[in-house]
């Protein structure tokens, strides 16, 4: 059987919800999902009343600096990641190529894989959905005269805004480590 080492483990081998262990173990539900999100280890107060709540050791819930390292690793690739995607304000492009260049330099991380499939189809799909639009725009209006037509410019705008946008809400459900805007299909 397989050992466990972290609280949220523990918790559901008890078949406790976090509301109900922290109203057994006296600690805010606030305190238990920042232990359970490896945010916080807790004082050794908290530690021991979660620990007598559940029957175990308070050491047995104690993640290795090892551990709670690595998942703020893991954490901070994917952050830059999503970031990155920002480089499209300076480079054409951008928002797909440094994205890239940071998804295969982590390829063999496992959250980082995952989360950055998911940010590269996002980028990959709205970049040749707006290039296609922009493209047509320029033929229907440019009838060419050599100029760009203003709603080219517009859209680019729209463009980047909408990419801002898309950071930002996959930066709080990062951190919230709720799955990214699932209704995009994967495209890699």
């Amino acid at each position: 059987m397989k050992e466990l080492n972290t609280l949220k483990e523990y918790r559901k081998a008890r078949n406790y919800t976090q509301e109900e262990l922290a109203k057994q173990s006296g600690i805010s539900i606030r305190t238990i999902q920042r232990i359970e999100k490896g945010l916080t280890k807790g004082s050794a107060h908290t530690l021991k009343a979660l620990a007598k709540t559940l029957h175990i050791e308070s050491t047995d819930i104690i993640i290795s600096n090892e551990e709670n390292t690595r998942v703020h690793d893991d954490f901070y690739k994917v952050k830059l990641m999503n970031f990155s995607i920002l480089s499209v304000l300076l480079i054409p492009f951008g928002n797909i190529i440094l994205p890239t260049l940071i998804f295969l330099a982590n390829k063999s991380n496992k959250h980082a894989n995952s989360t950055g499939r998911r940010i590269l189809s996002i980028q990959i799909l709205s970049t040749f959905l707006l290039s296609g639009l922009a493209i047509s725009l320029f033929f229907i209006f440019g009838r060419g005269n050599g100029a760009i037509p203003k709603p080219v410019p517009i859209i680019y705008f729209i463009y980047t805004s909408v990419n801002i946008i898309i950071v930002i809400h996959t930066s709080i459900a990062i951190d919230k480590k709720k799955q990214i805007l699932k209704f995009f299909p994967d495209l890699i």
